[in-house]
């Protein structure tokens, strides 16, 4: 069996959103019934960036999905998992995307967490690059990536 990827149009909430029911081969009727629309003209808007959805539908979002809010919801960069699912949505965008965090990168508890999370994404593609995951896999694992150790 093969496997398409598909390709990620570009960082907002909205591409992001159509990325992963296109990955997950779910059509926007099927997503719009399990939100209880009766129609898919809300997911359409929220696709587009015409609307964004609620906190609400986001988490619903997150469960129909089966996945971390935080590879759906929108980025303020306040939380250091901000800045580590934006790096990993740009490799979705840009597949030969290579991240590497500048030497000056250090100092705060953020750019700690950061720096980790990086870490852990970058043991994951290794894995995916050596062929010890599958494509499939390793987009799971982005998608419901989750920092354990903060530091405050």
């Amino acid at each position: 069996m093969f496997y398409k990827k598909e390709l990620l149009e570009n960082m907002s909430q909205g591409a992001r959103l159509k990325f992963i029911r296109e990955n997950k081969h779910i059509e926007l009727n099927d997503i719009a019934e399990y939100l209880g629309y009766s129609s898919n003209k809300s997911i359409r808007e929220w696709e587009n960036n015409t609307k964004s959805p609620d906190a609400t539908n986001l988490k619903r979002l997150a469960e129909a999905y089966g996945l971390s809010i935080d590879a759906i919801k929108k980025y303020d960069f306040i939380d250091p998992i901000d800045e580590i699912y934006y790096q990993m949505w740009l490799e979705e965008q840009y597949p030969y995307y290579q991240f590497q965090l500048p030497d000056r990168f250090a100092g705060s508890a953020y750019n700690f967490n950061v720096q980790n999370g990086i870490n852990e994404w970058l043991k994951m593609r290794e894995k995916r690059e050596n062929y010890e995951i599958t494509d499939q896999e390793y987009i799971e694992w982005k998608l419901n990536f989750k920092t354990d150790n903060l530091i405050k």
